[in-house]
């Protein structure tokens, strides 16, 4: 106990002499980081904050201003080995990923007795996101027409995004009700749902739409991932789980399973900061990558999921 003591004692001397050397303003702006990441992170129970801090105000020790501190946040996040955590300086905002070119994904051609969604990444603007869910129940609507045998839910390259206009715009084929839950690392859980429209977290209204579909939750569903199936595509991923007459095919998931909450600090940048695990319906918690039922090889995967939808109506399941 006493060499424990004298370790504790030794850190935390370390510590306030480390603090004393940087600017007041320095100081303050990694404590109300370190503050927010000790609370929040998904990984906090397994940290050794004194010792996380300790390394923190080392690195940033020549800082004279809040500016020089930014490569030592990123550092930071990053030794929470949650690899979905992200800083984004206040000087590098205007440069946002989001503005740059996201890559086309095309869909691909299925026989006329099976329906094809493709749910690609989402992300934009609240109008943006009304369009994205209009689109794929319009595409769900026109193909139902057919006499359809099953559908293919293709989530392959859905890298995120905003997975609540995801979730809606399949409401017709993954029904209503609640689909999964966010976990987060004291064990406390929030319910992701979609009712008639409306998508909540608990009874707390998300978002919503106007369009109205018919329902065709019962049908056979062929989900396919693959390793760029990433963060709100792996949400999607495990909305599918546990639905009635859902397989899924291909290849594991990239594993960043994890809810994101974004954090602006006081100078303006942002911590993009995982708070909680992905859980499905029967409350079976991910946070890594999500394993298929059936792992395929790439070029065979659509044609597997085809396949198994023509076996389960040639056996009158």
């Amino acid at each position: 106990m006493k060499i424990f003591r004298s370790v504790f004692l030794i850190l935390a001397f370390v510590s306030c002499s480390t603090q004393n050397s940087v600017p007041k303003e320095v100081s303050g702006y990694l404590n109300e980081t370190l503050s927010l990441l000790k609370e929040k992170s998904i990984h906090k129970n397994t940290i050794d904050w004194e010792e996380f801090k300790v390394d923190i105000f080392k690195r940033a020790q020549n800082a004279k201003n809040i500016k020089e501190t930014y490569s030592v946040i990123s550092y930071a996040i990053s030794k929470l080995n949650d690899n979905h955590s992200y800083f984004k300086s206040v000087t590098v905002l205007d440069e946002d990923s989001e503005n740059k070119p996201l890559p086309v994904l095309d869909d691909e051609i299925t026989p006329k007795d099976i329906g094809y969604i493709r749910i690609p990444f989402c992300i934009g603007t609240e109008e943006e996101y009304q369009n994205y869910i209009v689109k794929i129940r319009r595409k769900i609507e026109e193909q139902s027409q057919n006499g359809l045998k099953g559908w293919i839910v293709d989530l392959r390259g859905n890298f995120g995004g905003n997975m609540w206009p995801m979730l809606l715009s399949v409401e017709p084929l993954i029904g209503n009700g609640t689909l999964g839950y966010f976990v987060d690392s004291d064990g406390n859980s929030e319910a992701w749902k979609i009712v008639e429209g409306k998508a909540y977290i608990e009874d707390q209204l998300i978002m919503e739409t106007a369009v109205s579909s018919k329902d065709f939750s019962n049908q056979f569903v062929a989900v396919l991932t693959d390793n760029q199936t990433a963060s709100s595509g792996e949400a999607m991923t495990v909305a599918f789980k546990f639905r009635n007459n859902t397989k899924s095919f291909g290849k594991p998931t990239f594993g960043v399973s994890t809810g994101c909450v974004s954090h602006t600090l006081s100078d303006g940048s942002v911590i993009n900061l995982a708070e909680s695990v992905f859980a499905d319906r029967k409350m079976i918690k991910y946070g890594l990558s999500i394993n298929p039922d059936f792992e395929i090889e790439e070029k065979k995967v659509l044609q597997a999921g085809i396949e198994w939808i023509y076996e389960m109506n040639k056996n009158g399941h």
